[in-house]
């Protein structure tokens, strides 16, 4: 698998796509939640085009969660080296040239765009980040308007017949770095390049401007955007505080992670709406929020812990499992501690937030399956038996799994323990934390109705 030939299918591809859509799916992610995916046209020539906040996370979550065999686009200063760039090619990646690269370089796209066209017409699925590169903020950036030059050039060159769809799709991560944390897919309507035919052929700048502004506002739709820049944080903190209270008025039938986006959307824009229409009531929620995140971070604790009063009786079955659970778990540490401890330190060495969780698993897809096939001989080789080394084998991976589960179990029980606890050794401390969040309860609940 080579540039000539990306566009073909290829079984040992297929293998390890496989394996790469189990690990990302069960593993690394908690839950993975899918909305809108019967909105993909089937058996079409398509462009995806998700927001970029997550690095290369951003290009996994579709191929994950699509069935095909993708290409992608990235920069093309990763493919320098001859070996580094056959392991691109084979995982179906082209490389793009942009004018920091030389403006020599540059005209290298000519054979990639050509690619492009042949990747498309093989019904393969073309997935381009239009952002261009990765921030991690929820808002959608100006788009870069190379999707609708290829879009455009691919139609021109077979013409106008493929009827090319453009399909936006929004991601959501609930955390940019952690493993175990949720990663919300939405797909959106397909927009057709049909549409834009006769505009582009009178005025093809004229067509590509209009098919990104289009495509931005439908991007926009599917995923969390935060328009303010002054007022981001406030925006931020209470679309996660108070998505539950949209569906509790209305809509509890419907109160799920599944429509979490929906729900958090409708929070941002009752709080635009009010910043729009009441500026003062808007600076008072403003102070509250900021007095709010100020006093539960002297505590330690975070803001999703006060949203619903702790049960003792809850926290004593979860803490008796956590107890029941620990041997277990331990094991699994303590037998996964070598890939794990390379996984973090080489995780620690990353600079940039956004390429922590890339880096995380990619270098697990490579160590932890290495780590397993050594000591998996050794079990085999060294086992009294075929079945105890099978046991110990079976092991590895399972009680692995048992213990990533387990820790961030532990974690969410801990900080459920530490609001007990604040709330009868320091009341004082907890009534003023109370008394804050009442207010902004009744702020929150007074737009809503």
């Amino acid at each position: 698998m080579g540039f000539n030939n990306i566009e073909k299918k290829d079984r040992w591809y297929k293998l390890l796509h496989l394996f790469v859509i189990f690990i990302h799916n069960k593993i690394f992610y908690r839950k993975v939640y899918i909305s809108n995916a019967d909105r993909i046209p089937k058996n079409s020539h398509l462009i995806f085009t998700p927001n970029h906040q997550n690095a290369l996370m951003d290009a996994i979550a579709p191929l994950c969660n699509i069935n095909q065999q993708l290409v992608f686009l990235a920069r093309s200063d990763i493919f320098q080296k001859k070996a580094i760039a056959s392991v691109l090619y084979f995982l179906k990646i082209l490389p793009v040239f942009r004018i920091r690269d030389g403006y020599s370089s540059v005209k290298k796209n000519k054979d990639t765009f050509q690619k492009t066209i042949d990747v498309i017409k093989a019904q393969n699925g073309l997935v381009i980040l239009p952002e261009g590169y990765h921030e991690g903020v929820h808002r959608l950036r100006t788009l870069k308007k190379g999707f609708a030059r290829i879009a455009f050039q691919t139609e021109e060159a077979s013409n106008f017949l493929l009827d090319i769809k453009i399909v936006p799709l929004g991601l959501h991560y609930s955390n940019y770095i952690k493993s175990r944390s949720d990663l919300y897919i939405n797909f959106g309507e397909p927009i057709p390049v049909s549409n834009y035919y006769e505009l582009y052929k009178e005025a093809p700048a004229k067509a590509i401007n209009k098919i990104t502004s289009d495509l931005a506002e439908k991007i926009k739709l599917l995923m969390i955007h935060i328009e303010s820049i002054d007022h981001y944080d406030v925006y931020d903190s209470l679309r996660v505080m108070y998505w539950e209270n949209i569906c509790l008025n209305g809509e509890k039938e419907n109160c799920n992670k599944t429509n979490r986006i929906n729900a958090e959307q409708k929070v941002i824009k009752l709080i635009e709406q009010l910043e729009g229409n009441e500026p003062e009531q808007f600076t008072i929620l403003c102070e509250l929020n900021v007095s709010f995140r100020d006093q539960i971070r002297k505590t330690g604790i975070k803001a999703e812990a006060f949203k619903n009063p702790v049960k003792f009786l809850s926290l004593i079955v979860n803490s008796m499992c956590l107890v029941i659970g620990f041997p277990i778990a331990l094991y699994g540490f303590i037998i996964n501690f070598l890939p794990i401890a390379i996984v973090k330190y080489s995780e620690n060495k990353i600079k940039d937030l956004q390429f922590k969780s890339s880096f995380k698993f990619v270098l697990s897809l490579v160590v932890f399956p290495l780590f397993y096939i050594i000591l998996s001989i050794l079990f085999f080789v060294f086992s009294a038996s075929f079945w105890y080394g099978l046991i110990l084998t079976l092991s590895l991976p399972i009680t692995g799994a048992f213990a990533l589960y387990y820790f961030s179990s532990l974690v969410a029980t801990k900080m459920k323990w530490k609001l007990w606890f604040l709330k009868r050794k320091k009341p004082i401390i907890y009534k003023e934390i109370q008394k804050t969040k009442v207010a902004m309860d009744q702020v929150i609940n007074d737009l809503i109705i």
